[in-house]
């Protein structure tokens, strides 16, 4: 349900899940290079209806001692109600000093500006990877169409953008991991603190269907064949390391562990 919130902690860090959006997918839409029979089998296997997939936008927020992290905006505008979400939960808008953005689909950076043309987090700096920046700004500058998502949210904060080109711990306990396929530099976060870590793989994968059938490629991204290893290194790693998982658009909130299940996986989630 929208609005919806499930709240837990990684060591010292207070973790935020915000529904942002509750939709009702079809799986055959959602994988178009999948043989339907295959997929439909598939879902059914797993205790699915492939004509009912949950499908939301679960967006982070991330109070550390030092800072106030969110994870990506939502669509935005009347379609979302991120912003009177997180003031119900006690976090102010200009409070925020850092939001991330994992890659620039509309879904993600459609909240950066308000329907009056302002930042909706008016202290916040821009995190994202280099390569996703440089291609976004480039589409958003070639565009005339004022309601461009990249057009809209980006140029207004091109001064405020701190760009990641590495992996590596770039505020303190927030690493950035490159997790390319969906976009080329779509970014995964791995957080840390107290020994305890979670891993945001964003849109590395879209439904659970996927620890089953890592090779099962949305039509969403754009090199199938690199998301599928993305997908199955962020997996194995979940699974071996025993790391609490997090991604966008599975059901809310999204949050569970993944166990090894012969040459693929299998996800455990957590109810909101």
């Amino acid at each position: 349900m929208i609005g919806s919130t499930h709240r837990f902690t990684v060591g010292d860090f207070v973790c935020i899940v915000f529904c942002d959006a509750d939709q009702v997918r079809d799986g055959v839409g959602l994988f178009p290079s999948v043989d339907p029979d295959t997929l439909k089998k598939g879902f059914s296997d797993l205790g699915y209806q492939w004509d009912a997939l949950k499908f939301s936008m679960n967006i982070l927020y991330i109070k550390t001692p030092e800072h106030s992290i969110l994870v990506d905006t939502g669509l935005g505008g009347n379609r979302s109600k991120l912003p009177e979400s997180l003031l119900l939960a006690g976090i102010e808008l200009n409070k925020i000093d850092t939001v991330i953005i994992t890659h620039g689909h509309g879904d993600h950076i459609g909240g950066i500006i308000g329907a009056d043309g302002s930042p909706t987090f008016p202290k916040a700096r821009y995190a994202i990877w280099k390569d996703e920046w440089e291609h976004w700004l480039d589409v958003a500058q070639k565009t005339d169409d004022p309601n461009n998502p990249a057009r809209k949210n980006l140029i207004p904060i091109q001064d405020k953008v701190m760009l990641i080109e590495k992996e590596w711990e770039f505020l303190p306990g927030i690493h950035a991991v490159h997790a390319p396929g969906h976009t080329m530099g779509h970014m995964a976060l791995l957080v840390e603190s107290k020994g305890e870590k979670l891993l945001h793989i964003v849109d590395a994968a879209h439904s659970p269907v996927q620890l089953a059938h890592p090779d099962w490629a949305p039509g969403f991204d754009v090199d199938p064949q690199v998301s599928t290893a993305t997908r199955k290194t962020l997996f194995a790693e979940a699974a071996d390391e025993k790391l609490l998982m997090l991604a966008y658009h599975f059901g809310f909130p999204g949050v569970g562990h993944v166990e090894r299940s012969g040459d693929a996986f299998k996800w455990e989630p957590i109810s909101g």
